[in-house]
């Protein structure tokens, strides 16, 4: 064989090596795509499902504020109401006192 007859040989031979490559390269590529995508789908699903939970959370929570709201102004109400009382008793002791002195 001639010298140009071998090169051209090699070089055959590492383009058909660089195709089979190529090849090799392009399929790892398509399986770490699909791979990727899937991943991706599962954790878009695991958002979805995360999302729907904390939306649970957040009613739950704007219930218990209301309800707290609720509580506080009960406890108010309660609260002056007993000053009410407080007030009103104290005013009867004072008359009973006043009842209950000698008078001179």
């Amino acid at each position: 064989m001639e010298p140009s007859e071998i090169t051209i040989r090699v070089l055959q031979e590492i383009r058909d090596e660089l195709r089979s490559s190529r090849a090799e390269t392009k399929e790892e590529l398509r399986a770490v795509r699909e791979e990727s995508r899937e991943e991706f789908r599962t954790v878009r699903e695991e958002f979805r499902t995360v999302n729907a939970r904390f939306e649970v959370i957040e009613t739950s929570l704007r219930d218990v504020a209301q309800q707290l709201v609720m509580l506080a102004r009960g406890i108010k109400t309660a609260l002056d109401a007993r000053a009410e009382v407080e007030l009103r008793f104290a005013d009867v002791e004072r008359r009973l006192e006043a009842l209950e002195k000698p008078s001179h």
